[in-house]
């Protein structure tokens, strides 16, 4: 059985995004190590990500988008409602985020990509084992959150923090 990770980075007052689903704060900093991510990502079997970051990702790829160049095969499943042809190793799927986490999960680890919609009802259903935060050195002033409310808390433990360039990356495991 895998694990169900977020790997993902936020602006330095919690944002994901800015309001347009703009990632211009993220992606032009300098000084990010090429190999960044490979540690963790290579050992992704999955991944779930929402339509609007999906198709944010896809609006800056000119040719073959790979959301894992560290296993440029991978499965990965796009929540949304519209009807879309699957092509290579991108899904279109309505089915809901927490039934499709758990379904991938017996095949292996999971990486949650994007946002609250994905992100908040997998955390509310108690399913993520491991936040893996990289804080980019920009405040947005607003955007889109990363994280939503919960009906009840949950206590993750600081398992390590590396620097990888201008980023801090803070890694978190749920306890139980």
């Amino acid at each position: 059985m895998g694990k169900i990770q977020f790997y993902g980075a936020i602006s330095l007052d919690g944002f994901l995004a800015t309001e347009d689903d703009r990632l211009d704060w993220l992606t032009g900093l300098s000084g990010l190590p090429a190999d960044i991510g490979q540690d963790v990502l290579r050992h992704m079997a999955s991944a779930i990500l929402g339509r609007v970051t999906y198709d944010t990702i896809a609006a800056d790829v000119t040719e073959g988008l790979t959301l894992n160049p560290f296993n440029a095969q991978m499965p990965a499943y796009v929540l949304t409602h519209q009807s879309r042809p699957d092509h290579g190793p991108i899904h279109f799927t309505q089915e809901p985020v927490v039934d499709l986490a758990q379904r991938l999960q017996a095949r292996g680890n999971v990486w949650i990509i994007g946002g609250r919609q994905v992100l908040m009802p997998l955390l509310a259903a108690n399913l993520v084992n491991d936040l893996y935060l990289q804080v980019a050195p920009t405040l947005l002033g607003h955007g889109k959150r990363l994280f939503g409310e919960l009906a009840k808390p949950q206590a993750f433990e600081l398992q390590a923090v590396h620097q990888y360039g201008p980023l801090a990356e803070m890694v978190y495991h749920r306890q139980n």
